[in-house]
């Protein structure tokens, strides 16, 4: 049984061994280094827990006990294929398509990847630059153009996670206005690559956009830097309750200490404002002509609860991005209905989840026989969906007499 797993996460590195263990031909096609939202979380939360075969590790146990062993596993079996997945189809069977007498089995399933062939073609240039020579400039600089490729399969097991496409930051998760067309050269981090590529340097004003576990991570990720200088401001708008209770216990207790901190300072920081205005109002009138009245202190962390972004632009003379939020009528949460506000931030974290992505599968049914989704939020339930995923690729095989 030839059997294809599309993922580089933790799932998708215990979901390859555990097929291989047990007999499969298994191929790991991986866009990015083994190890998924582990190995850059790893970088800025290592104390995290997690659940693991029902016992709580932090991040870095986990790491280096349970997800190490099993990435090494997969490079000695020589079962990880680096490329980029492009779309999972049938053959040749249509959705709406059937076989006389057979299953849709019968018919393989083609993953179509991309190949970047550079490497490949750097090391042939070493062993043989003569023949590359004749080949001429053009021919070679064309080779190093990603390919296509593809290879069939009895089996698919879908395991990409965060390394979906990144859900927009507007109502409904679709674009907000103008965000397609300025998200390429405005200051806009989504998902994974708030952890990966977004840097603090230069920026005193930041805007969070989500309600998803990795939105509270963005806004854990920010905590050094808020508090490290006065000047320093965050929003967090979300559509939904801010402050309800979450699953995950860590992350639970470690964004409750940060709204904690905030409030602690904001009150300290009013108890300051409040004695500096008795002063300054105590003050002589021609003295307090010279001295500026005290600024009220504002928030570390001021939170939009029940708005939706809806538009958001940049200007053309000035650094950072503008953020345009409403709230509509009908949230009972919403301290303020149909209200309309514009935020300026150096840069929007946007943290709303990943898609779907219906066009990865297109021409797969909803319940295609052998094509499985294998997803969870927590490993062990993940765990448990690999096992249940190898009951039903067994329930094909019928015992032989």
């Amino acid at each position: 049984m030839k059997l294809a797993i599309i993922g580089s996460g933790p799932l998708a590195i215990f979901c390859a061994r555990h097929f291989d263990q047990l007999g499969a031909e298994v191929v790991l096609f991986q866009k990015n280094a083994l190890g998924g939202n582990v190995r850059f979380l790893l970088d800025h939360f290592p104390e995290m827990e997690v659940s693991f075969e029902n016992k709580m590790k932090n991040l870095k146990e986990f790491w280096e006990a349970d997800l190490v062993p099993a990435i090494k596993f997969i490079e000695e079996k020589n079962i990880g294929k680096a490329g980029e997945v492009l779309r999972v189809h049938k053959r040749f069977l249509h959705p709406a398509e059937a076989i006389a007498g057979k299953s849709r089995l019968h018919d393989l399933f083609r993953v179509v990847f991309s190949v970047n062939p550079r490497e490949a073609i750097l090391k042939q240039l070493e062993e043989n630059p003569e023949m590359f020579k004749q080949l001429g400039e053009q021919v070679v600089k064309s080779l190093h153009q990603p390919v296509e490729s593809f290879e069939d399969f009895d089996i698919v097991i879908e395991a990409r996670g965060y390394g979906r496409p990144a859900r927009a930051m507007g109502p409904s998760n679709a674009l907000a206005l103008n965000e397609n067309n300025i998200r390429n050269m405005a200051p806009l981090y989504y998902e994974k690559n708030i952890f990966s590529q977004f840097k603090f340097e230069g920026k005193n004003n930041l805007l969070v956009v989500g309600d998803t576990d990795s939105t509270l991570l963005a806004l854990l990720k920010c905590k050094e830097w808020l508090f490290s200088r006065p000047n320093r401001t965050l929003s967090w708008i979300t559509s939904a309750p801010a402050f309800k209770s979450r699953k995950h216990v860590w992350l639970n207790e470690q964004f409750n200490k940060l709204l904690d901190i905030s409030q602690t300072q904001f009150d300290s920081d009013k108890i300051v404002f409040e004695q500096k205005m008795y002063e300054w109002r105590d003050l002589e009138d021609h003295i307090k002509a010279k001295i500026p009245k005290p600024l009220e202190p504002v928030a570390k962390i001021s939170v939009y609860q029940g708005y939706d972004v809806t538009a958001v632009d940049r200007l053309l003379d000035r650094d950072g991005v503008y953020a345009t939020i409403e709230t509509p009528d009908f949230r009972e949460f919403s301290p303020v209905p149909n209200d309309l506000k514009t935020l300026p931030a150096d840069a929007i974290l946007i943290a709303c989840g990943v898609e779907e992505n219906m066009e990865f599968s297109r021409g797969i049914k909803a319940d295609e026989p052998g094509y499985y989704i294998l997803e969870s939020a927590e490993l062990d339930n993940g765990i448990n969906i690999i096992k249940n995923i190898e009951q039903k690729i067994l329930s094909y095989f019928s015992r032989a007499q």
